[in-house]
């Protein structure tokens, strides 16, 4: 087997970075957030980490509503946009903090909890609520396993001015965008290239979990999506900048990072619930 020289190896990955990105641009996708195709890998990829107890626990409250897999449920959110139970629920999907400011705070930025931490915190509460029925529990899980996706997208953390890179227009080799729908659809596209869930799933072990405080956790995770966002997505960028292969160098493996994290996060959750 021939063995690459440096220079070839550099090579090779400038040439796979060229493709990656090229598909990235022409492969269709539906613009939502973390795309259809992350919400329904992240899904997969969790239930790879569940319990037999927790798998079982999900068929039950996921027969109730309709749903066929956790990965099918994670875009439930998203196909119900435009209903009128998708508008009450559009200011979940996200929260904004002012540039200004370092952290969440849920007060400022999560008032009533009408935001995408307080949702899945509304959720997680009755997942764990051992007498709520199996329909309250079904649709929470329903929606909670999109929130703690939206959560691992950065920008779903972003900035007030801008609401979250909606407002920054960018152009990405040659493509004009918004940053916003450069993160949530553009570098989710060619997920085929990723590791299959149960692949990703031993590369990536669940990390051991004690006793936790969800809520608690939940912030921090959030507070972990703003910080990326601040440090790598915004990373400084005027208005209607161009972006290319640098920049997409640096975001790719951010974004491969939050889609296993999201995985992990939701499986350690529902196994915890599943275990009351």
């Amino acid at each position: 087997m021939k063995v690459l020289v440096p220079q070839e190896n550099q090579l090779m990955r400038k040439l796979v970075s060229i493709v990656l990105i090229g598909l990235l641009l022409v492969i269709p996708a539906r613009v939502m957030s973390w795309g259809f195709q992350g919400h329904e890998y992240i899904g997969a990829l969790a239930w790879e980490y569940l319990t037999p107890e927790a798998k079982e626990w999900v068929k039950e409250r996921l027969d109730v509503v309709n749903e066929a897999s956790l990965s099918e449920v994670t875009t439930w959110a998203d196909r119900v946009r435009g209903s009128e139970e998708g508008q009450f629920l559009g200011p979940l999907h996200y929260a904004n903090i002012p540039p200004t400011e370092s952290q969440l705070d849920m007060q400022r930025d999560c008032p009533n909890r009408r935001c995408v931490v307080g949702a899945a915190m509304n959720d997680i509460d009755v997942m764990f609520d051992s007498k709520q029925s199996l329909q309250a529990q079904g649709e929470a899980l329903r929606t909670f396993s999109h929130w703690i996706t939206d959560m691992h997208q950065p920008l779903h953390l972003g900035y007030q001015q801008d609401r979250g890179g909606n407002d920054i227009r960018v152009t990405f080799f040659g493509a004009e965008m918004n940053l916003h729908r450069l993160w949530d659809s553009i570098m989710i596209r060619g997920m085929d290239l990723m590791p299959a869930p149960s692949e990703q799933a031993a590369l990536h072990p669940l990390p051991e979990v004690g006793n936790t405080d969800w809520h608690h956790a939940l912030i921090g995770w959030a507070n972990e999506s703003y910080e990326l966002a601040r440090e790598h997505a915004y990373a400084d960028l005027d208005n209607n900048a161009e972006l290319g292969e640098i920049y997409f160098n640096q975001a790719r493996p951010i974004v491969e990072q939050q889609l296993i994290h999201s995985a992990q996060r939701m499986a350690m959750i529902i196994n915890a619930a599943a275990a009351q």
